[in-house]
């Protein structure tokens, strides 16, 4: 089922040990999906590779010499070191990160379509390559239900946001993080190197 999203949020719940995602539709529709530790594992690099892809790089990439441009006017231009597009990637993400309101409560009027099974436990996802406009995140549950949705680069940025942050408080010991971390020092705080 594709879906309009409206909201989506990711909460821990330490008496299942997973974390549950609730996907609201702009229908006014709910589907509540169980996300297992192993299953955060395995999406965690398609996400985080495909989100490096969301960085804006224009104008960061070194200017060939007018020798090697005339030579070989067909190549590629030169790569942006891996720093710098962490750095870039790390920042843009703050930014989004920043400018998101997570405090946002679900709609109440929302019919949860996933009321009389409970949460579907997502085995396996479909991740559509980003397009320079969007993702496409297709959830697979055990009960053969296709949940589907498209996120733009600020919902990507969030809904990474949300796992990496939900899966720390879980504590379950994996390291997701994106892009180089940006950390500005507080006023009356010294940096000790």
């Amino acid at each position: 089922m594709s879906t309009r999203l409206h909201q989506m949020t990711v909460k821990y719940v330490p008496t299942e040990d997973r974390m549950l995602l609730r996907i609201a539709t702009s229908e006014k529709t709910e589907y509540r999906l169980w996300l297992t530790r192993r299953f955060i594992a395995t999406l965690w690099p398609a996400l985080g590779g495909q989100l490096a892809q969301t960085a804006d790089l224009s104008g960061l990439r070194p200017q060939a010499k007018a020798s090697e441009a005339a030579a070989g006017a067909l190549q590629a231009p030169p790569a942006v070191p891996s720093k710098v597009r962490d750095a870039v990637l790390g920042m843009e993400h703050q930014a989004a990160v920043q400018d998101s309101d997570f405090s946002r409560k679900h709609d109440e009027d929302t019919v949860d379509l996933t009321a009389n099974s409970g949460p579907m436990v997502v085995v396996g996802a479909k991740v559509k390559p980003w397009d320079g406009q969007r993702l496409v995140l297709g959830f697979q549950t055990a009960n053969d239900v296709n949940v589907t949705v498209t996120l733009d680069k600020k919902l990507l940025h969030g809904f990474c946001h949300m796992m990496a942050t939900t899966v720390r408080s879980a504590e379950w010991g994996l390291e997701l993080t994106v892009g180089e971390p940006v950390v500005a020092p507080q006023a009356g705080t010294q940096v000790v190197h």
